[in-house]
């Protein structure tokens, strides 16, 4: 395997295009965009697709998601989104169909009446519970299709193994994320520290961060453990290290005030996380961030978070550092504040249009041809 070092060395060879500022849609009209979904459960990528599709929606774009089943509950979609079944899906009619998951993007090439993008957040063929499906992944990653990617070390994946054009668009962040304008330094008695995601996806690092939050507890610090998990596997951790909230099923809103309230967020993932949306929606809430010494995160979030290996002696220690110096939480908290205005609405938006733009307007395949050269 090459070092970080080598990669970034032979992606160095690669040609870069510039992208020029361009504006929504062609001379200003609105886009039709068609999103296809595989399915809409609960999870952080698919709730980053409906983000997206709403702040394109509210300022003046035509959007259509399509989806097998009912438009979700725990996400409100902006009114003038059009919600179909597959079957119900009407040829042309859209400039640009954003093709989600790796399953989506063979269909729509298939069926394109119009330009097709591959929005990536992250790449499945890296992924430890579908093993079995990694040669047809690999196949869909070779399609002819431009993408979008979360972060540059995704983007990069994308050109330097598939030759494909890459770009990133800034991640959209809910106005919803905001911080407790009252908290001014951490917990004084019991340090409350959130753990987010599934244990079942082993690459989340979920059980590395429990063992972290057990060592604290071992070395006699008051630690309180919040879970916030798609699934209830409380009775299982307990045997890594017991929760005092386990909140499961919750809405993002609902994440969103039980994240103002804690201390600290800690990420263990995998070198497998394309963007860690955990992590930018602590930041945004106020909470200093513990992440693990990967890629994704040393892309965005290294200003603010602080980066250590996934280990758990050394997320706990710095877990620790940042309980025993306030003037170091809040400076953390506020790194954090200020990279989470980054992913204001209105930048996120502007970055997904012009995005677009590029795809519908086939300036993608000049750097298609760079890259293939």
């Amino acid at each position: 395997m090459r070092s970080r070092k080598a990669e970034a060395a032979a992606d160095a060879q690669l040609p870069r295009v510039g992208w020029p500022a361009l504006r929504a849609g062609s001379g200003g009209l609105a886009l039709r965009i068609e999103y296809l979904l595989e399915t809409a459960p609960l999870f952080g990528g698919v709730k980053v697709v409906l983000a997206q599709a709403n702040l394109l929606a509210r300022v003046g774009h035509q959007v259509r998601l399509v989806c097998s089943g009912e438009k979700p509950a725990w996400y409100e979609l902006d009114s003038s989104i059009e919600w179909l079944e597959p079957a119900h899906r009407s040829a042309g009619a859209v400039d640009v169909t954003v093709a989600t998951y790796w399953t989506t993007l063979g269909p729509a090439m298939v069926d394109a009446t119009a330009p097709v993008v591959h929005y990536c957040q992250g790449f499945e063929g890296s992924y430890t519970h579908n093993r079995a499906d990694h040669d047809h992944i690999a196949r869909s990653y070779e399609l002819p299709a431009p993408a979008f990617c979360v972060s540059e070390p995704l983007a990069r994946l994308i050109r330097r193994r598939f030759r494909r054009p890459a770009r990133v668009i800034t991640q959209p962040l809910e106005d919803w994320f905001g911080p407790d304008e009252s908290r001014r330094s951490p917990s004084p008695s019991s340090f409350r520290v959130v753990v987010v995601g599934p244990l079942e996806i082993d690459w989340k690092g979920v059980a590395t961060a429990l063992e972290a939050v057990a060592r604290l507890r071992a070395s006699g610090r008051e630690v309180e453990l919040i879970r916030i998990s798609q699934t209830d596997t409380r009775m299982k951790e307990a045997a890594i290290a017991g929760s005092d909230e386990f909140h499961t099923g919750v809405t993002p809103r609902e994440v969103a005030a039980i994240l103002r309230g804690c201390d600290v967020l800690l990420t263990a993932s995998w070198e497998q996380e394309g963007f860690g949306l955990p992590a930018l929606e602590a930041m945004a809430s106020g909470v200093p961030v513990v992440a693990s010494r990967v890629r994704c995160y040393e892309d965005w979030a290294a200003r603010a978070a602080l980066i250590v290996d996934a280990d758990p002696t050394e997320m706990a220690a710095a877990v620790g550092r940042l309980a025993d110096s306030p003037a170091l939480w809040c400076e953390r908290r506020q790194l954090g504040l200020e990279t989470a205005r980054e992913y204001s609405p209105a930048r996120s938006t502007q970055s997904t249009v012009d995005a677009l733009e590029w795809v519908r307007s086939g300036n993608w395949k000049s750097a298609r041809e760079l890259l293939a050269g």
